[in-house]
């Protein structure tokens, strides 16, 4: 877990945000729906469904919301950050052409959103240490470099930049390039600069090995950060932290120590899109850095114990954009998931093998349910393990 420090300049009259952007009146700032989409398609509310709906299906961020939050509205409606509303109604993450991502839908009733209410709601596990299948959120845009933070702090004097950057989404790009060779390395800052390397141009689904881990549990509470997820980033968004094998992990040259924690933890939790083993945990992750965790993450191997070579390596990109990816998301996480908050017309956004296959059946599994009970499928959430070996 490494946290960007990197600061903007503060400016000498800054404008109320966050909280203060709730208590503003409705007058102030620009009613439901009122930002214009591209979308010439009719307004869709969700079907209708049997069970009783209290949580709202998730809108995008009116323009006003994210200017007293900090983010610059040029950037943020660049083709680069490729925002909902605007961007992408087709496409990626939809994996089918008549399927959208988002749409035109005016039931709402938050003042501070869209009328771009999100179809496309993405799995990752949680970071509490239980690798559940879980979490869902919304990709809702990409932010490639420091230029999309105003430099407007909150009422209490606290850049939107320094709260996110303590509250890490993973991303696990795929290593294995077209030519079928192994990259144990990301091209780039974030690189040894050796060859081959993996790019890291992209987080969209397809460019992906595994499913995505969200830190919504941190917090100052168990200092694990000084701002909450849920309380303290109002926009939901994240850092991505990018996290791979080494040549030592996995590949061609692996390092024999290596060789039986990757054999264990693939038994564990089965296999991403390259045949490495899928990570779940931030222990499992950074046992096989080489760090000393509380727990035993991996089957056989005491958590007091790590490897003396670094199996696996995490980073962040270059805030000045010089990676050409995204450095940051604005990718609201589902505080509740159950009760409404999956609609009917939503749709699974996950890593799948080429036969379609999950490469975790558990987010299927748990977003069907919530979609059509409001539930999860069981009192406690459903934990389905991966494919021990690849799919073709």
């Amino acid at each position: 877990m490494k946290f960007l420090r990197r600061r903007l300049p503060n400016m000498s009259y800054v404008l109320a945000v966050a909280l203060a952007a709730m208590l503003t009146t409705t007058a102030a700032r620009p009613a439901f729906g009122q930002n214009p989409s591209t979308s010439t398609a009719a307004p869709a509310a969700p079907p209708p469904t049997n069970f009783v709906h209290f949580n709202p299906p998730p809108f995008d961020f009116n323009d006003n919301f994210y200017t007293l939050n900090g983010i610059d509205l040029t950037s943020l409606d660049s083709a680069g950050a490729a925002r909902f509303g605007l961007f992408r109604q087709f496409g990626p993450p939809s994996t089918s052409p008549h399927q959208a991502n988002w749409v035109v839908d005016n039931t709402g009733t938050d003042p501070d959103r869209t009328n771009v209410r999100i179809l496309a709601n993405t799995g990752g596990y949680a970071d509490d240490g239980t690798g559940t299948p879980t979490h869902f959120i919304t990709i809702i845009a990409f932010l490639l470099n420091q230029n999309f933070f105003t430099g407007v702090a909150n009422k209490r004097g606290i850049q939107m930049v320094d709260i996110v950057n303590t509250l890490e989404a993973y991303a696990a790009n795929k290593q294995i390039l077209p030519n079928g060779q192994f990259a144990g390395t990301p091209c780039g800052t974030m690189g040894d600069g050796s060859t081959p390397c993996f790019p890291v141009t992209s987080v969209a689904t397809p460019t992906l090995r595994q499913d995505w881990r969200f830190a919504t549990n941190r917090g100052p509470i168990d200092g694990s950060s000084p701002f909450g997820y849920f309380c303290d980033d109002l926009l939901g968004m994240w850092i991505i932290t990018y996290f791979w094998y080494t040549n030592d992990g996995f590949g061609p040259h692996q390092n024999p120590i290596c060789t039986p924690l990757i054999k264990a933890l693939a038994k564990k939790n089965g296999v991403t899109l390259d045949g490495s083993p899928v990570i779940k945990t931030p222990d499992e992750l950074n046992f096989l850095e080489g760090q000393v965790v509380g727990s035993n993450p991996i089957p056989g191997f005491l958590g007091t114990n790590p490897p003396a070579v670094a199996c696996a390596a995490e980073g962040n990109e270059d805030p000045t954009g010089l990676d050409g990816g995204a450095v940051w998301l604005v990718c609201p996480a589902l505080p509740d998931p159950t009760a409404g908050a999956i609609a009917p017309d939503a749709f699974l956004d996950h890593v799948t093998f080429p036969n379609g296959q999950s490469v975790d059946p558990g987010f299927l599994q748990n977003f069907n349910c919530l979609k059509n009970t409001g539930q999860f499928c069981s009192p406690a959430p459903t934990v389905v393990k991966a494919p021990e070996t690849a799919q073709k």
